[in-house]
């Protein structure tokens, strides 16, 4: 038999071995392809993202709950509105109820049922801070016993001292009536906003002038 009778010679057996290793590698490769095709339709790099941040939200610790402060100067009428609600809440449900000696005390209510106290500023503003040490120390979440401990030894009796020096000179007469004939329950009040405007000192005005320019005014 001549040589160009003969078949084709088989491949030695490790090269079948690396063609079939080779092949079922082939069809993994498209196999993962398939998939990686499908999981692109997923969004798969975004839903990722977002697993990792609800995760480290839920290991993270709670931020504690925070209150504002209120500074009534800046308020609209409408937050004016809101504040002095949500003030008169806590004043009568909470203080009026809970603490009703300082109450009485701080707010002018020993020689009455009525009080100028809401017509002072200075009065309204010291029972707004009272009402943030308050929350502060009774619904922050890491608040503790010695918050309570310090609004009860030190800013319940502090306030109660500013209220009574803000209302010293208020002696309020509920049954008096006003030149029209009208109930007058605030007589005996001075409201503070009623007062003469008081320039400010003129020797002031020139060093803060010589301050600012340099100049020592005429």
């Amino acid at each position: 038999m001549s040589e160009q009778s003969r078949g084709p010679a088989e491949p030695p057996r490790d090269v079948l071995a690396m063609w079939e290793r080779t092949r079922s590698l082939g069809k993994r490769i498209d196999g993962v392809d398939e998939r990686l095709e499908a999981l692109e339709g997923f969004n798969l790099p975004d839903a990722v993202a977002d697993l990792a941040l609800t995760v480290k939200k839920l290991t993270e610790k709670p931020e504690a709950q925070k209150f504002a402060v209120w500074d009534w100067s800046t308020f609209q009428p409408q937050q004016q509105a809101q504040a002095w609600e949500l003030l008169l809440d806590w004043t009568m449900g909470t203080f009026r109820v809970r603490y009703p000696r300082s109450f009485t005390e701080m707010l002018g209510y020993t020689k009455g049922a009525v009080s100028c106290w809401h017509l002072h500023p200075d009065m309204v503003e010291s029972l707004t801070g009272l009402m943030a040490a308050w929350n502060w120390a009774f619904r922050d979440p890491e608040s503790g016993p010695l918050r309570v401990a310090e609004w009860l030894g030190r800013w319940l009796p502090d306030a109660v001292r500013q209220g009574q020096f803000i209302l010293a000179k208020c002696k309020v007469e509920p049954n008096k009536v006003d030149q029209y004939g009208r109930p007058d329950p605030y007589h005996g009040h001075k409201d503070p906003m009623e007062n003469k405007k008081t320039d400010p000192p003129e020797d002031l005005l020139r060093h803060i002038h010589m301050l600012k320019t340099g100049e020592i005014p005429a």
